[in-house]
């Protein structure tokens, strides 16, 4: 068996196959299985992205049955053709014991029935995104970290091939708004996006990293005391528009009581709407379109 070792300084793997590096540029925190033919990579941005958790296999829907976590970052996808003379156990293994090795976590994992019913395998497809899903194919989730930033990867083998995918957290900038930007927004537009104010998927619940924002929010609005706004909320247009209505409402009034609340701001000088899907800053047929989407607004009353 051929081992792998991965270091969370520079985590890669001890040997690696000089076709594949000719061919595609590697990301830093994995180098592939020795003897890998790189097919592919697709870098798709920011995104939301789910590791498979767990396997229930007494659900009944797709999600019931493949347990997901949902992250947000940059995400990176590789594709592989396996060594022709290494078998898919082998190369999970390897990989497995490469992370465990540099200090990774392994979130869950799984081999051939354990990852459900062998005649069912297409929903990986589905939930994931991994496209070569099979009934004898192994899977592992891990969280580990580097230069102080968290990565998630996921691991898919089946018997011929087999792919990495890299989720990069914080691979978006986010905190860009400033006092100075919120008001050149309004004096050219009426209106600007609050980037830096941040949700966990389908919650009102405003995340600790918004703060930045929300302090350069009250900056402004404590320098010019007149000004009245409308705190707007936006979704995409993924699942029930009632739904997307609500929470877009609801995340706007978490925005308005936090400056109220934390800041102090006039509750008068504030109202909260929310018009879900109904007015895309892109478009809803790319997850780049959707990323935008949803967003909070400033909007000068």
């Amino acid at each position: 068996m051929r081992h792998i070792i991965l270091g969370l300084a520079a985590v890669s793997v001890l040997v690696s196959s000089p076709a594949v590096a000719a061919e595609v540029k590697h990301h830093p925190a994995v180098t592939p299985y020795e003897g890998s033919v790189a097919t592919r990579r697709d870098d798709d941005g920011f995104k939301s992205y789910s590791l498979v958790t767990a396997v229930n296999k007494n659900g009944k829907t797709d999600e019931e049955i493949l347990q997901t976590l949902t992250v947000e970052g940059n995400v990176i996808r590789f594709a592989y053709e396996n060594p022709k003379d290494r078998s898919a156990h082998e190369i999970y293994t390897n990989y497995r014991e490469g992370f465990e090795k540099g200090g990774f976590k392994i979130l869950f994992a799984c081999a051939a029935s354990e990852c459900g019913p062998s005649h069912a395998t297409s929903r990986w497809s589905r939930v994931t995104g991994l496209r070569y899903a099979s009934p004898e194919m192994r899977y592992l989730a891990a969280k580990g970290s580097k230069n102080g930033h968290e990565i998630y990867v996921a691991v898919l083998v089946a018997k011929l091939r087999h792919q990495v995918e890299i989720v990069e957290i914080g691979g978006m900038e986010k905190g860009l708004v400033t006092a100075k930007a919120i008001g050149e927004g309004l004096m050219v537009e009426g209106r600007v996006v609050l980037d830096g104010i941040l949700f966990d998927t389908d919650l009102a619940t405003l995340k600790a990293e918004s703060k930045p924002a929300l302090d350069a929010i009250a900056t402004f609005l404590t320098g010019h005391a007149a000004l009245k706004a409308y705190i707007v909320g936006h979704t995409d247009s993924t699942g029930e528009f009632g739904h997307n209505m609500q929470l877009a409402k609801d995340r706007a009034a978490a925005v308005v009581a936090a400056l109220v609340n934390d800041y102090k701001i006039a509750p008068e000088r504030l109202a909260a709407h929310g018009v879900g899907p109904l007015s895309p800053a892109r478009t809803n047929k790319t997850d780049d379109g959707r990323t935008k989407n949803r967003r909070v607004e400033l909007v000068e009353w």
